[in-house]
């Protein structure tokens, strides 16, 4: 009876959905369509040819449909009129400017007057389908490219970057890369002392009269135009002039709206080049006090004196400048020099730079509150931070967070326990304090010449100490960490830690201690006492451009490693061992292990804000030497958020674990995961995703507390976890607010032959609510 009446309920829920579509169209006027969709097809595909770029110059779309499938707004508007979006109707004269825009870019790549027609599926009051057929014309090509060029100079420039010229014989002729081509000179020139040179410049003009689809161009760049005395003759021609640098100032207090005769003082800076005994000056213009150290200022500028003007320097200064937080606003002009000093050579001319920067505040202050979900363990948090922009003069930042928050936890202890420490609803409780200091500069007694300027390291020193009182244990960890950022293009970047510590100190309770006593060697060794001194380096890449829709990739690849330096001291000084047979630092048996993992990702970007984001994950760690497994903080884990979202955080695996006792949290030495996630727009600040994941973690031995958990190459496949689900999230731009319900596909915890979990039971669905701050990945 249950399962007829379900059917009925699902029979009427379609025949609804059937009848709300209908309604669609019901208010269409007589020889009104609803448009429904659009597609291009190209007779002839041709690779510079995408059906994509064609279809986003149509003129009009069809009304949004969710998850690509439903016109949701659209069926709404059906039963309420004045709500969701009103349908859109066919327009024939917007599909004849969709024709002509297509025209106009198959012009563009080489590809003139291509034939394109248009059909039109109707079917009731629908305009079903509106196909553009697209005819290809074989292309234009360069035959040759002829160069007339009156300023000798200009001419050996543009033959010393020949081999990156964008046109060459046999290329399509094609005016996006002509338009390109003049970019690339005009950027060439600017870079070479011709300040004030534009792309208006230089001009084409090709002869395609060949009879052979083949064209030839000449590539002229015209010389300067300067008004004759005479205005009845016409204007006279010069070559584009090249300018050196004269004088820098840099006014590190400067404020828009005071007045300029304000009363200045001055200082020059002199700062020696590389290698070049002549000085480089840099004339700061203060009003007193001035409140930061002028050298922070100069090892940002990449603009010297008596060098040719290079647009890029000026770029780079700029950008070095925004990127030291204690100033707000970077501006940086160029002025002509009427009349050079003396000691300047008279036949060059010279701009003065002049660079303004107005100062942040020094100190700011915020507070910061957070809810958390540890391993389905609710939570609450909060910071209280003191930023300051200009510790030392320098340019540094220093930030102090301290830290507090409690938490629900379930488990673990007896009831009579949770109840006399129990708070509110909260019984476990946590709280720390955080100091991070950001140097502008590498920070070392080396010189810093030996690093281009182009990407000069940081320096970053972190210190923590964090305290938490669990239902089990109480811990106490201390770290500490130094080491250095710095990028290498726009798109790469590194970090190197030399010294990173972590010092933590567990005190269990005899309860507990009972516990532990029943459990193997690996799982009573995450509540020890231990030691961590090591170094560990990242290397990122991340091809994303801001304000631009653009597929792109991002990688980190990290390796840490861990006890080496503290085990050659042991060893020189002969320290004894422990009592387990163990060797010590400072009393604190020390970890020794070498770590690596790598996240790749790609992000398929399409109109209309959809993405298919696509995550690898996979780590290797190995303990040696002082230690036999990998310290608790350190293994890789599954599950939460961000992962595997049908288990809980710590709660998937190692392997083939059956999970005989859920209340132990797991990490692992080996990690392999896969995840990829479809995003769409829903409403407004409103946004959905489908996402499926598969992974696990192993161990790289075996462990009675764990049996099935260690990494078999024939049998992990058989051992990966898989989920899928579907995900809320809302998108307030400067952050985001997500909501993930994941349902288990396959659990490797399940006898070998059962762990396929949908359908299995009456009680299969159990789907598990992930609460996240920003996406998984």
């Amino acid at each position: 009876m249950k399962v007829i009446y379900t059917l009925f309920r699902g029979i009427a829920f379609i025949l609804f959905l059937f009848l709300v579509a209908c309604s669609t169209t019901r208010r269409l006027q007589e020889n009104q369509y609803l448009l429904v969709s659009n597609k291009v097809k190209i007779e002839n595909p041709a690779k510079e040819v995408s059906s994509g770029n064609l279809l986003s110059l149509v003129q009009q779309k069809p009304n949004d449909k969710f998850i690509g499938l439903f016109p949701l707004k659209l069926w709404w508007n059906g039963i309420f009129k004045n709500s969701g979006e009103k349908p859109v109707i066919l327009d024939l004269s917007q599909i004849e400017e969709s024709k002509d825009q297509m025209r106009k870019y198959l012009d563009n790549i080489g590809y003139f007057r291509s034939e394109i027609k248009h059909s039109i599926h109707y079917k009731k009051k629908k305009a079903k389908k509106v196909t553009y057929e697209v005819k290809l014309v074989t292309p234009y090509r360069i035959r040759q490219i002829n160069y007339s060029i009156k300023d000798d100079s200009i001419i050996k420039l543009v033959d010393n970057y020949f081999m990156t010229s964008l046109l060459r014989s046999s290329f399509i002729l094609n005016s996006r890369a002509l338009d390109q081509e003049r970019n690339r000179l005009t950027s060439i020139l600017n870079n070479n002392g011709y300040f004030g040179f534009t792309k208006d410049y230089i001009y084409y003009e090709v002869d395609s009269a060949l009879n052979s689809k083949q064209a030839d161009i000449s590539l002229i760049i015209k010389n300067m135009s300067i008004p004759s005395d005479d205005p009845t003759e016409p204007p006279l021609e010069k070559n584009h002039k090249i300018y050196y640098i004269n004088d820098v100032f840099i006014q590190p207090n400067f404020r828009s709206f005071q007045s300029d005769t304000i009363t200045h003082d001055t200082i020059v800076k002199t700062l020696e080049r590389r290698g070049d005994p002549i000085l480089n000056k840099y004339n700061i213009i203060y009003r007193p006090p001035l409140k930061i150290k002028p050298k922070v200022i100069t090892r940002s500028m990449f603009i010297e004196n008596d060098n040719k003007f290079n647009a890029t320097d000026a770029k780079q200064s700029y950008k070095k400048l925004n990127e030291l937080t204690i100033f707000k606003y970077v501006n940086i002009n160029f002025r002509e020099v009427k009349d050079p000093p003396k000691e300047k050579d008279d036949d060059k001319n010279y701009l003065d730079c002049v660079v303004q920067v107005t100062r942040n505040p020094v100190h700011s202050y915020s507070i910061e509150a957070q809810g958390t979900n540890s391993g389905g363990d609710l939570g609450i948090g909060g910071y209280l931070v003191y930023q300051n922009k200009n510790l030392f003069r320098g340019g540094e930042v220093f930030y102090l967070r301290l830290k507090g928050g409690m938490e629900a936890q379930e488990g673990g202890a007896t009831t009579e326990e949770a109840k006399e420490r129990k708070f509110l609803y909260f019984n476990t409780f946590e709280a720390g304090i955080e100091a991070n200091l950001y140097i502008p500069k590498f920070l070392a007694p080396i010189n810093q010449d030996i690093f281009s300027r182009y990407f000069r390291p940081k320096t970053n020193i972190n210190l923590g100490y964090n305290w938490q009182d669990r239902l089990e244990y109480e811990r106490v960890i201390t770290n500490i960490s130094f080491g250095y950022d710095w990028s290498e293009t726009k798109f790469r970047k590194h970090q190197f830690f030399p010294i990173d510590v972590n010092v933590v100190k567990v005190a269990t309770t005899p309860e507990f201690d009972s516990i532990l006593a029943g459990e193997s060697e690996r799982f009573r060794n995450q509540y020890t006492d231990h030691l961590i001194l090591g170094m560990r380096y990242s290397y990122i890449y991340n091809s994303q451009e801001l304000n631009r829709v653009k597929d792109f990739t991002y990688l980190r690849w990290n390796i840490e490693t861990s006890g080496n330096f503290l085990d050659l001291m042991v060893n020189i000084t002969g320290a004894p061992e422990n009592d387990e047979g163990f060797q010590t630092a400072f009393g604190i048996r020390y970890s020794q292990y070498v770590k690596s993992d790598i996240d790749i990702r790609h992000y398929f970007v399409f109109e209309k804000k959809h993405t298919i984001a696509v995550r690898g994950a996979f780590g290797l760690a190995i303990p040696y030497g002082n230690s036999i497994d990998i310290p608790f903080e350190k293994g890789f884990y599954g599950g939460g958020a961000n992962g595997m979202r049908a288990w809980t955080l710590r709660y998937l695996g190692p392997g083939a674990y059956p999970n005989t006792n859920p209340k132990i949290e797991r990490v692992g030495d080996v990690k392999i995961e896969a995840n990829i996630e479809y995003r769409f727009p829903i409403f407004k600040v409103f946004k959905g995703a489908f996402f499926y994941d598969v992974g696990n973690i192993w161990l790289l031995r075996e462990n009675e507390t764990f049996p099935g958990g260690k990494f078999e190459i024939n049998n992990f496949l058989s051992e990966l976890a898989m989920d899928f689900g579907i995900g809320l999230r809302l998108d307030f731009k400067y952050f985001i607010f997500r909501v993930d319900i994941a349902q288990r596909m396959m659990d490797p915890a399940r006898d070998v032959g059962d762990r396929w979990v949908i359908g299995k039971d009456h009680n299969w669905f159990y789907p598990v609510y992930n609460l996240g701050i920003g996406y998984p990945f």
